[in-house]
């Protein structure tokens, strides 16, 4: 604090003067002092100085200490005033303390300057900290009051985002009814005693508790409904799935039960009973296969309903193709499609044995539905690290860049008529995809309007 000052002297003499300046030296002061005798002088080093303290002779010719006081007070107010002079008795040196002078020392009594040089400076630098201190603590306190009316603001747009929830607990409306209290308190309080900075933030600690706790618990709440939201959603997919694969996977041995007791129907009322037997054997196998199919179909909608893992198999591939052929055979017969397994014998893959079926039975009605009448669907299947890329082939339409983009979107439900104007519900790659995917693999297309398609899925090789 005694360090590096700048001090202003106020003094016509320059031997007192002089010996001011040993005396503050001797006293072991770091200062640099500028002397003034005038008024305009005073006046310029106040501004240009820019002084820490001032020490000034009660009275000078043309000036006096009492004046230079009044011209520091108005513009400086904060740096030390101390007259040094010989001619004041103890009483007039009391008066001008009392009018605001910092302090009095006489000429013949130099060796008590510098004690009350440091009183005067530490007393304006505890002022300066105090009025500084204060300073901030008002814009705080005003910075509460303003945080407490947006607390108050926020408070009511949750209370109106809460009232939207289907149940709050008791708890809940007694911990709102006590947030609303505590910001009304904290308000109140903050306008009326903003000098208890303490008391308003121990208060403004209660109520940030307490609206945590209100958010968190709305946010819990608001979680177990988008929970249950979802849970719902999975189940809607989990019916849409069901009645898919129900339509996919039962309308192929339906159509081939239909067309042989159709054509059965005809070879009896035209007598012609040597066709009987392959068409009677078709429609054996069709009803088999339907009963068999639906008694898996209600197995896996009660594992979906129960939310149970895949039941994965070691499945030979050629086998699980060949099956998915016997149940498409009537179809392709309707259009004089051939039916090509190219799966090596020695393919084994890890999957679930319907999802795979039904993986199978889509695509291949697919490949069948947008085939021409004399056309090949070739199954292929090779290896590619630890996964099996099976390849459906087929020589039809083929698609434009815009529908194969789409065609695995999930909300694209479109269907498209097939060579024979086929008809189907939108919902059966969907379903592949999401079967595919459940199984760990990827599913792709590479098409090529008016020459045929491709569709590439992969699943574990066992």
């Amino acid at each position: 604090m005694t360090s590096n000052l700048k001090i202003l002297i106020l003094e016509d003499n320059q031997e007192d003067a002089d010996l001011l300046n040993r005396e503050l030296k001797k006293s072991g002061l770091s200062f640099t002092a500028e002397l003034v005798q005038t008024r305009e002088a005073f006046e310029h080093a106040l501004q240009n100085f820019n002084p820490d303290l001032i020490l000034s002779d009660y009275s000078l010719p043309s000036f006096d200490a009492v004046t230079a006081f009044s011209i520091k007070q108005d513009k400086f107010p904060h740096i030390p005033f101390i007259i040094v002079s010989g001619i004041i008795g103890e009483e007039k040196a009391v008066e001008l303390i009392k009018n605001g002078v910092t302090d009095y020392t006489p000429k013949d009594k130099l060796f008590t300057l510098s004690p009350k040089i440091n009183r005067a400076l530490k007393d304006t630098q505890e002022r300066k900290e105090k009025e500084i201190t204060s300073e901030k603590l008002k814009l705080q306190a005003a910075a509460l009051i303003i945080a407490n009316k947006e607390l108050l603001f926020q408070n009511e747009e949750k209370e109106k985002r809460a009232s939207d929830l289907i149940i709050l607990s008791e708890t809940l409306k007694n911990q709102k009814k006590e947030l609303r209290i505590a910001n009304k308190e904290l308000y109140e309080k903050a306008q009326l005693l903003q000098g208890q900075e303490e008391k308003l933030i121990r208060i403004n600690d209660d109520l940030l508790r307490l609206n945590q706790h209100l958010e968190k618990r709305v946010l819990d709440r608001t979680f177990e409904l988008e929970k249950l939201n979802h849970e719902l959603n999975d189940l809607n997919l989990s019916k849409d799935k069901f009645l898919s694969v129900i339509s996919h996977d039962l309308r192929n041995p339906l159509t081939a039960l239909l067309l042989a007791s159709d054509e059965l129907s005809g070879n009896v009322e035209n007598h012609i009973f040597d066709e009987i037997q392959p068409f009677a054997k078709i429609i054996h196998r069709s009803s088999l296969n339907i009963l068999q199919q639906l008694n898996e179909l209600v197995d896996w909608a009660k594992k979906q309903q129960e939310k149970t893992s895949l039941n994965s198999e070691r499945i030979h591939l050629i086998d699980a193709v060949s099956q998915s052929f016997e149940l498409l055979e009537a179809n392709a017969s309707q259009k004089n499609i051939i039916l090509e397994n190219k799966v090596t014998y020695d393919i084994y893959v890890k999957a679930d044995t319907l999802m795979l079926r039904s993986i199978l039975q889509n695509l291949l009605t697919n490949a069948i539905k947008f085939s021409f009448h004399g056309g090949l669907v070739t199954v292929v299947a090779q290896r590619i690290d630890k996964l099996i890329e099976v390849c459906i082939v087929d020589s039809g339409i083929g698609m434009e860049g815009a529908i194969k983009e789409n065609i695995f979107v999930k909300n694209n439900t479109t269907s498209i008529a097939g060579t024979d104007n086929e008809k189907g519900s939108g919902l059966g790659l969907i379903l592949v995809k999401d079967f595919v995917t459940q199984n760990g693999g990827t599913l792709r297309v590479e098409s090529m309007h008016g020459k045929g398609t491709c569709i590439f899925f992969t699943v574990p090789e066992s």
